[in-house]
């Protein structure tokens, strides 16, 4: 749609007749402008006066256009001519991605008319106009129509919209057919019909009394029960687009219910039931579920000789002690009801021991040696995910010259190991000395290798990092690896004892201690830790946050907190030579401290502040 500009007529002229003195009338030189006529007056023999032209006025004297002031005679030829302009209009029609709405989009046709207003007598006349601008819609009925029919638009058309759009002077969209959209349906699911922790915790009454503030009990079923019921999709409702084609909804998604040990499956596949006593848990994967009954082996004495050690595939019940020497291994949960002295105990679930531990190790969770090494994989998944986005932020950063990354990000890398991510080489080199630790063959297939690759990139080569791609793979291969340490059916594995003496306590969830504490122990966590009491003597190593009443002893014996970059540590008392450690960052108490807490802020850096008693 082209612009142009279309000249009417001459508006004013001058000619000897019209500038002609009055006879005995002494004037000087001026001209001026009176009902759209120019009017030039002077002595025959000059001056003259000068006529200044302006924009949307042509101004043509004896034939030739002039731009330029130009002097003007009263035998002159003028014609002052105004300039008509006129932009044209543009319009379209487009259906949105969806389908469901046809909008036009319409800029009217402007027409600017222009008049000479009467000037004033003067000897350099400025021209001037005055500009009125006329809105005429840019398309017509037909022109719609043959669009509409062009872009194959059928359904759903709005005809009082459609004749507001083609008498529309105004620059707007508006929507001229609407489409029905298609109404979702509902994705299938199953229904756990027991609670899906299966620790349900409950406190102690007033004339019950416990070691625990707090104590667990776990869920259990008997045969018959219905333990599932998966509830099937429900389809949705297909709509219609603005060309009448039918818009077909999203397929819902469907899950598949499944049956492991001990729980049976009705003949329509829809519920599962359980076909013995004991403890149900459930697993997904995708889209399916999986709904099993763990059994529970009770043993109602001590585990000492006269009973040997107690290997069982589902949950044990132990109602006496742990003795010297004994081992309990469970595929499912461990409940202790005594203590556990001299001994190990390890399940796949969570451990509850009501006694106290001592001289013992208590492993709830996968393999220790995996457990281990939880909390270094999780902070370098963690940590290279957010170097992938700092280093993404920095490299759309109007600062950085792509020129000056010609070689790789290298640089990028260096700079951020320097700052922020300061304590990603550490966990590296403890990672790399865990995994040259474990005995032989224990290994997973990949696993060296992939030691090798960050290390290489993190301690050894940064600068010869080339793109972003391979922190990103990285990052990937750090997240599956701690996925792979961590499994679905571990990672909840807690551990909660009133006190631990002397002890090895590993799990991949939590560690709570709610008793008076722990001494001269080792707590490892892939997840938070709390020690209501005191924590004197050994090493807390956590994945999350951490708790602990009263941190260290007078006496200076070695005891000291380790975390991941993200936690939080928070220390009721600590006792000075006592040190935490977050993200690799140190904290060591010179002096003794009350309600303080620990963190690194987003540069870092390592933040205190005390808390609230």
């Amino acid at each position: 749609m082209k612009e142009g500009i279309t000249q009417g007529p001459p508006s004013a002229t001058a000619s000897t007749a019209d500038n002609a003195f009055p006879d005995g009338e002494p004037v000087g030189p001026y001209a001026f402008v009176k009902q759209g006529r120019l009017v030039v007056r002077h002595r025959p023999e000059g001056p003259y006066p000068v006529v200044v032209p302006c924009p949307g006025v042509r101004l043509i004297v004896n034939g030739r256009e002039c731009t330029q002031p130009t002097p003007v005679s009263m035998m002159d030829t003028v014609q002052v001519e105004t300039v008509e302009e006129r932009r044209e209009g543009k319009w379209s029609v487009s259906v949105s991605s969806d389908g469901l709405q046809a909008i036009l989009r319409t800029r009217p046709t402007v027409v600017v008319h222009r008049e000479l207003p009467d000037l004033p007598p003067a000897k350099i006349l400025q021209l001037a106009v005055v500009e009125q601008e006329e809105r005429l819609p840019p398309l017509t009925w037909d022109e719609l129509l043959q669009e509409l029919s062009r872009l194959g638009i059928n359904y759903g058309i709005d005809w009082e919209a459609c004749s507001r759009g083609v008498t529309s002077c105004a620059e707007e969209e508006i929507v001229i057919a609407r489409g029905i959209p298609a109404q979702p349906g509902k994705d299938g699911w199953v229904e756990l019909l027991f609670p899906s922790n299966s620790k349900v915790p409950v406190l102690a009454g007033e004339d019950e009394t416990v070691d625990f503030r707090e104590r667990y009990v776990f869920t259990s079923v008997e045969p018959g029960e219905v333990l599932a019921v998966k509830h099937p999709p429900e389809p949705g409702r297909p709509g219609t687009s603005v060309k009448g084609e039918v818009i077909v909804p999203p397929t819902p998604k469907d899950f598949i219910l499944s049956v492991g040990e001990g729980a049976v499956l009705t003949r329509d596949g829809e519920r599962a039931v359980a076909a013995r006593a004991g403890r149900p848990v459930a697993s997904r994967w995708r889209n399916l579920v999986k709904v099993s009954v763990l059994p529970e082996l009770v043993h109602a004495g001590d585990v000492d000789l006269a009973s040997g050690n107690i290997v069982f595939k589902g949950d044990i019940l132990i109602g006496g002690n742990v003795t010297d020497g004994m081992a309990v291994e469970a595929d499912g949960n461990v409940r202790v009801e005594g203590l556990v002295s001299g001994a190990r105990v390890q399940a796949k679930g969570s451990i509850l021991i009501r006694g106290n531990i001592v001289s013992s190790v208590v492993i709830a969770g996968g393999a220790p040696a995996l457990l281990r090494m939880l909390p270094q994989v999780h902070t370098l998944a963690v940590g290279l995910q957010e170097m992938t986005m700092a280093i993404r932020q920095l490299l759309d950063h109007p600062a950085f010259k792509q020129d000056d990354l010609k070689g790789g990000i290298g640089p990028l890398v260096m700079l951020l190991l320097e700052g922020k991510f300061r304590h990603l080489p550490a966990t590296v080199k403890t990672f790399k000395k865990q995994v040259e630790t474990m005995p032989p063959g224990m290994a997973a297939e990949g696993l060296e290798e992939f030691i090798r690759e960050v290390e290489r990139a993190l301690v050894r080569s940064p600068l010869a990092v080339r793109d972003l791609q391979e922190i990103e793979t990285l990052a990937r291969k750090a997240e599956e690896w701690e996925l792979a340490f961590a499994s679905p059916l571990s990672a909840e594995s807690n551990v909660v004892a009133p006190s631990v003496y002397n002890s090895t306590v590993i799990a991949t969830g939590d560690v709570r201690v709610v008793g008076s504490g722990c001494y001269n122990s080792r707590v490892q966590a892939g997840k938070k830790v709390t020690v209501s009491g005191v924590f004197r003597g050994g090493e807390i190593q956590a994945g999350g946050d951490v708790y602990v009443g009263e941190l260290g002893s007078r006496g200076g014996v070695t005891t000291r907190v380790v975390t991941g970059p993200t936690a939080v540590v928070t220390v009721g008392y600590a006792f000075e030579g006592a040190s935490v450690v977050v993200g690799g960052r140190v904290y060591r108490f010179d002096r003794e401290e009350k309600s303080i807490r620990l963190w690194l802020d987003k540069e870092g850096n390592l933040r205190s502040k005390g808390v609230p008693a």
